[in-house]
């Protein structure tokens, strides 16, 4: 079983990313193309660990999961992705990721 990582030893390019953080905030989900010319919904978050913080999409079928877990949980993600926005490091749930609840 691979360890987990820590939000300050994230780098863009990273997959199969394991991580346990708490949910800080969501914003509204809002539809975005990529450069394919495929919509998709994403919803953006924050959250944080023990060694920072941490901009975070959940994508499409997983805004329902993470809504449902709601702010302010401890969450585990498993198989995420590392992307970097303008300069912005951004952990991204997707397709093949999963949410655990991991409770307050």
């Amino acid at each position: 079983m691979k360890s987990q990582v820590k939000i300050k030893d994230l780098k863009p390019g990273m997959e199969g990313v394991d991580l346990e953080v708490r949910l800080l905030s969501l914003e509204k989900p809002r539809k975005v193309k990529t450069y394919a010319g495929i919509e998709h919904i994403v919803l953006e978050g924050e959250v944080e660990d023990d060694t920072g913080r941490s901009q975070i999409n959940f994508w499409d079928e997983k805004i329902d999961e993470i809504v449902e877990v709601g702010v302010n949980a401890r969450i585990k993600i498993l198989n995420s992705f590392i992307t970097s926005f303008k300069g912005i490091l951004q952990i991204n749930v997707g397709r093949g990721s999963k949410i655990i609840n991991l409770g307050e």
